[in-house]
């Protein structure tokens, strides 16, 4: 008897503790991936998520959140709609979570729903009223994306791997997304959300040990309202088109070098007038 009451205890206390922390994993997931975009009762740069479980299947949610890119190019009426109403602005695909992290995140958006009585109608929207930044705040912003002003923590600066066409700046990476009208695309809100908070792998990566504090957020948004703004009348340049140039030229000049090293090469053997008596 004390036997089989010692399995049934083990029983539920493991099980107890895999639903825990599956809850767990779910939430810190959700943080880390989603929160940038989403809030949970709120719509903000994304839809809010509360009750997504009960509007679409497993299946659905589960290859949207890794490609939603897919399934907009494929023609999926659903991820058509969600793309044309949140201003044709793309999810990030999360390809690197696994089918178990997704599962985990929708876990808990399920327990968040079922504790919320919130319905489409009553859903609250994020109203952020535009802040006036001052011309200081822009050109702070400007520095800290160039990398003029090193941040605080160390980070990489933006440059490195963003365009933004402003004639003040040099063309910059084409690693990641081009942020020249990121301010029109996602507003305030949205760029300050991506920025202190970023669901990209390679940024996450990137700034890790090295946040960014409130302080450069506010000026690196600053900095991106402006561009955005001024964008129609500044000179485009592309950065592919540096490379190529950079790149045609590296070409030239290493067969030039080939070319002098070949002209002073040694033209006959050390041993020849010794052969030729």
């Amino acid at each position: 008897m004390k036997k089989s009451n010692t399995f049934w205890i083990v029983l539920v206390l493991t099980c107890t503790s895999f639903f825990f922390a599956n809850g767990q994993d779910g939430e810190a997931i959700f943080k880390q991936n989603c929160a940038a975009c989403h809030k949970l009762g709120q719509r903000f740069i994304g839809p809010d998520l509360i009750g997504v479980n009960q509007k679409r299947s497993e299946d659905w949610l589960v290859s949207f959140i890794k490609s939603s890119q897919t399934m907009i190019k494929s023609g999926d009426a659903d991820a058509v709609a969600i793309y044309e109403e949140f201003n044709q602005m793309l999810m990030t695909d999360l390809a690197h979570l696994s089918n178990d992290d997704i599962k985990a995140i929708l876990s808990f958006i399920e327990q968040q729903s079922s504790s919320t009585n919130s319905t489409e109608e009553s859903v609250e929207i994020v109203e952020v009223v535009p802040t006036n930044y001052s011309a200081e705040d822009v050109q702070k912003g400007q520095n800290l994306f160039s990398g003029k002003t090193r941040f605080s923590n160390g980070g990489a600066s933006c440059i490195s791997c963003h365009n933004v066409t402003n004639d003040e700046l040099i063309s910059g990476g084409l690693m990641a997304k081009d942020l020249t009208n990121a301010y029109a695309r996602m507003g305030e809100a949205g760029v300050a959300s991506i920025i202190s908070s970023p669901p990209f792998p390679v940024m996450v990566t990137a700034y890790k040990k090295n946040p960014l504090d409130s302080i450069e957020t506010s000026q690196l948004t600053a900095f991106l309202k402006h561009a955005d703004e001024v964008s129609d009348e500044q000179e485009v340049r592309s950065g592919a088109s540096l490379f190529i140039l950079g790149g045609g030229s590296g070409i030239i000049i290493f067969f030039l070098l080939i070319e002098l090293i070949w002209k002073k090469r040694l033209r006959k053997s050390v041993k020849e007038d010794i052969y030729n008596r």
